[in-house]
């Protein structure tokens, strides 16, 4: 999930490579905002709050492939 991709930017017209940034969330740090934006114009592309436990497990799923 870390690793940079390309998807569809409506304002560059074209498939672009992403940069993907995670924020912590409330003050207990349970929740993570995840943003990936457009590489070229830093337009957001998609954005999704989630825990930071759920985070985790699918970045471990992920990596054990």
């Amino acid at each position: 999930m870390l690793s940079a991709k390309q998807q569809w930017c409506p304002r560059c017209k074209r498939h672009v490579q992403t940069e993907q940034k995670q924020s912590n969330v409330g003050k207990q740090k349970k929740l993570v905002r995840v943003t990936i934006t457009c590489f070229k114009c830093r337009t957001t592309l998609s954005s999704k709050t989630t825990s930071a436990a759920a985070l985790e497990q699918s970045e471990t799923d992920s990596t054990e492939q």
